[in-house]
């Protein structure tokens, strides 16, 4: 149960001097606070006995007055302490998770699934500071102020009587440990559901053009009733355990009180105790409720918090499992070479690269083609660092690939990749993202090279069009070119297109690539795709089946070669001319069309 707090000491150790005054004045702050039963119990005495008079009177006043205000001015210190320390908690623990992610690559976030990633950064951490504001606030509150209570209690009362009054209490300690453990497997239970529901959500959100035209929306507004209904049951069980907590710690506090209620009365009619003493007795037990029932919040945010805890810490632990720690700046990009190179990915049943010779010379371009799941991607991602090193030679220049400073390799690259990640930021954001110091006048040439100019034209507010979460505000097509305008702007010394040019049409296809061979005449490029027309112009072309490259050469050797390039390009062609062709006949119908009105 406290192995949260002994986890959270690199944060207390941090922030010592901060704690240390919050727990010495909130020490004295509980020292004043008891002096004012033992001071009304004066006043009473001396009431009883006829003693009190107007200069009597004065002193007890100045003397509680004195109490309350210094009482009110420590708590003011102590409560910034402890409660400003939970919100730097938030922020370190969530600072340290998202460095944490962005170091992590792409095996890291197969492991977990976003909506649970979401969830331990945010219900979880919150749990973690709780844990250090209002529990340790509790915990000095359940240990010292009561320990101050009971002395208080022993030493201007009577021992025998405390010893009576706080003995009841000690089977509670047993109840509160039973419970405690169920609460805590509950609580990570539910935590795991939450989780669950966040994933479905996210997925629900991303995918909802999808649900609409598939009409599911029943189904999904069902399976989501179904889970936040499991969910409720789970938390329930959470506040059934939980509950049990404030009516146990009542009950015994109630027996405490009656017996000093009991014994207290005999003491004083035997003429042990004075009527004050009584009085500041049970008014030193009043106080001890709060500590005492506090010990059931107490428990259940330290079960919490260790929950919450070990969920934060298992994604924290967690690595991609790469090693990729090369020490060698890349500086400049040199020759790549592959030498019998095999690569399998850790839950692939089949080996994805399988026994690759490729040479990529400095500033060449290089088309990579082939069937889907052939391994276009997985050997583009091997100049990504993204997976696990494979088997074989993988160099660049005269060193080996992984020799190099991964951060400084991936400063050389600008990737295009199939999934265009698109920021919930105007157009001019996204392209500016390739390059911190990016002009409207850089902005603008990435765009013509990306053939994005007349879409641009067409939006209302321009270079400042909010193109939505994940672009959802755009077109395919818009994506892909606002993603290529993104790596152009940074001119790169390695231009990765991984199948980057699906949607859009062959023309515009054409005029990009055209400007990319323009610009990129030096530069080493690499373009994957599926339409081989936009590999024509590419210094080599290989063709990738299984794994294997079965054919390789420049266009004019692989159309000679007559294989599953020429087939392919073959057939693409004639699908090619058959659209141009219907275009054609769409335009001349509607060019008909509109004499036919005019007449």
């Amino acid at each position: 149960m406290f192995d949260v707090l002994i986890k959270l000491k690199f944060f207390f150790k941090e922030h010592k001097w901060q704690y240390i005054i919050s727990f010495i004045t909130l020490a004295i702050s509980n020292i004043f606070a008891v002096f004012i039963p033992f001071l009304i119990g004066r006043f009473i005495d001396a009431i009883v006995t006829g003693e009190m008079d107007a200069n009597l009177l004065f002193v007890y006043t100045i003397q509680f007055a004195s109490l309350v205000f210094i009482t009110y001015g420590l708590d003011l210190i102590w409560g910034y302490g402890l409660f400003s320390g939970a919100y730097k908690l938030q922020r370190q623990m969530r600072s340290r998770l998202m460095r944490h992610f962005l170091r992590m690559r792409a095996p890291y976030f197969e492991k977990f699934r976003t909506g649970d990633l979401l969830a331990r950064g945010t219900q979880d951490i919150r749990a973690l500071a709780d844990t250090a504001g209002y529990g340790m606030l509790v915990l000095m509150s359940a240990t010292g102020f009561t320990a101050t209570l009971v002395v208080m209690m022993g030493v201007t009362v009577s021992w025998p009587l405390t010893f009576a009054t706080v003995l009841p209490l000690l089977p509670m300690a047993y109840v509160i440990k039973v419970k405690g453990a169920q609460v805590d497997e509950a609580y990570e239970i539910s935590q795991k559901s939450f989780s669950s529901v966040n994933d479905d959500v996210l997925e629900m959100i991303d995918g909802m053009r999808v649900i609409r035209a598939y009409v599911k929306e029943g189904d999904f507004i069902d399976k989501f009733k179904n889970q936040t209904s499991d969910l409720l049951k789970k938390n329930n069980r959470v506040s059934e355990l939980s509950a049990v907590f404030a009516p146990t710690v009542k009950t015994f506090a109630g027996i405490s009180t009656m017996i000093a209620l009991t014994y207290g009365a005999i003491l004083v009619s035997q003429g042990g105790l004075t009527v004050g003493d009584i009085i500041a007795f049970q008014m030193y037990l009043g106080m001890m409720i709060w500590p005492i029932i506090s010990v059931s919040e107490l428990i259940l945010i330290l079960r919490q918090g260790s929950a919450s805890m070990r969920r934060v810490e298992a994604v924290i632990s967690a690595t991609d499992g790469l090693d990729f720690s090369g020490k060698v700046p890349a500086r400049t990009v040199e020759d790549f070479q592959f030498n019998d190179f095999t690569f399998k990915y850790t839950s692939s049943e089949t080996i994805n690269l399988n026994h690759i010779e490729l040479a990529l010379p400095k500033g060449k371009t290089l088309g990579i083609v082939g069937k889907t799941g052939s391994g276009k991607t997985t050997l583009i991602r091997q100049l990504l660092n993204q997976f696990p090193k494979g088997q074989g030679t993988f160099t660049m220049g005269q060193q080996a690939y992984s020799e190099y400073e991964d951060p400084s390799l991936r400063q050389l690259i600008g990737y295009v990749p199939q999934d265009h990640v698109l920021f919930s930021r105007s157009v001019r954001d996204n392209i500016a993202f390739g390059k911190e110091d990016a002009s409207d006048q850089d902005i603008l040439k990435s765009i013509r090279l990306s053939s994005f100019e007349e879409d641009l034209n067409n939006m209302e507010h321009g270079l400042d069009t909010m193109i939505g979460e994940k672009g959802v505000a755009i077109s395919g097509g818009q994506k892909q070119r606002i993603s290529i305008a993104r790596a152009l702007i940074k001119d790169p010394q390695i231009l990765i297109l991984d199948d980057s040019l699906s949607a859009v049409d062959a023309k515009t296809e054409q005029s990009i690539i055209a400007n990319i061979e323009a610009v990129r005449k030096d530069k080493t490029t690499i373009i994957s795709t599926h339409r081989l027309s936009a590999v024509k112009g590419a210094d080599e072309i290989v063709v990738l089946d299984q794994g294997r490259i079965i054919e390789r050469g420049t266009h004019d050797e692989l159309i000679e070669k007559q294989g599953w390039y020429y087939d392919q390009f073959k057939k693409q062609e004639i699908k090619e001319f058959l659209n141009e062709d219907e275009t054609e006949k769409q335009l001349r119908s509607d060019e008909t069309t509109k004499r036919g009105e005019v007449r």
